[in-house]
């Protein structure tokens, strides 16, 4: 269902027309299906925003009296799964959202429990989702990198054995992440110029705090892909260690059984000319050098710790 939201004193949610019939700026939010039915921008315009719908990217267009983008946002729970998918539109009177999905809804409404707004604009309305979007994200950041400390303490410690696909998707949440906040950052630093004048000086300058705010983000993500650069080193130096071990026992076990398959094939071949054939002794000495031979290369092996 479609939601609209007065720009008064605050952020209330309005009569799908009560917005636009007494000039007050208004936010709307619609799903697709409810874009098509609307009728808040020509057709052009309409057309712009069906192609950014669906884009997998956050960026902005400005055109001369409005301008769009889209945004993917890292699923929190899941980075490196599917982003969620939206696209805005702004003019001087209207701020609207296209969402198949519930994430600006979440937004809007942490921005409207916040209380008044600085400045009762759709710019800086625009802004408040911009920094509700990011503002717990560098906590989020410090515990996935939390996370990722447990799990190399515990490689380190307790020798714990950890799959390729997990350590892959810290790399792959990290980048992701990363892609993430510079689409942002320059998103917000288009904004900033105002290159069609939708906002005022003062609105469009408080998207500077969005860019420094994107920055910081960008900075503590490549710290945390490199430290996923080092899980992964650290993994796969366990996995070596581990097939270097398993060969280290077929080692073991071969040279174990070389004297042993030394006198078997010497002795099992079909001749009759071998010296010591006839000797009853000779199987007795067999026996003994085999318990000999076997148990002093284990003895070797345990004094050289490869047991």
């Amino acid at each position: 269902m479609s939601t609209q939201l007065e720009l008064r004193d605050k952020i209330v949610e309005v009569d799908a027309n009560t917005g636009t019939d007494d000039g007050a700026p208004v936010l709307i939010i619609l799903t697709p299906e409810e874009f098509e039915a609307s009728d808040v921008m020509d057709e052009e315009a309409r057309n712009n925003m069906r192609s950014l719908t669906s884009a997998e990217s956050t960026y902005v267009e400005t055109y001369p009296h409005y301008s769009m983008g889209s945004f993917a946002v890292p699923d929190k729970n899941d980075p490196s799964g599917e982003p969620s998918l939206f696209s805005f539109y702004i003019d001087r009177q209207h701020l609207m959202f296209v969402e198949d999905g519930t994430l600006v809804n979440t937004v809007t409404s942490a921005i409207t429990q916040g209380g008044t707004l600085r400045s009762l604009t759709t710019a800086h309305a625009l802004y408040a989702f911009f920094r509700t979007l990011l503002v717990n994200d560098l906590g989020y950041l410090g515990r996935l990198e939390d996370q990722m400390e447990d799990l190399e303490e515990a490689m380190i410690e307790t020798d714990i054995d950890t799959t390729t696909e997990k350590v892959m998707d810290y790399r792959r949440s990290s980048a992701r992440l990363r892609s993430y906040y510079q689409q942002t950052s320059a998103m917000a630093t288009v904004l900033v110029d105002n290159e069609n004048q939708i906002m005022s000086h003062a609105d469009a300058q408080s998207f500077q705090r969005v860019v420094t705010l994107s920055d910081r983000l960008i900075d503590r993500a490549e710290t945390i892909k490199e430290y996923s650069n080092q899980l992964h080193e650290l993994h796969q130096t366990h996995i070596d260690m581990r097939q270097n071990r398993i060969m280290q026992v077929f080692t073991i076990v071969t040279v174990l059984f070389a004297p042993l398959t030394l006198i078997t094939g010497w002795f099992g071949m079909n001749l009759t000319v071998l010296p010591g054939l006839d000797w009853e002794p000779l199987w007795m000495c067999i026996i003994i050098f085999a318990i000999v031979s076997t148990g002093g290369l284990l003895a070797f092996y345990r004094w050289k710790k490869w047991l």
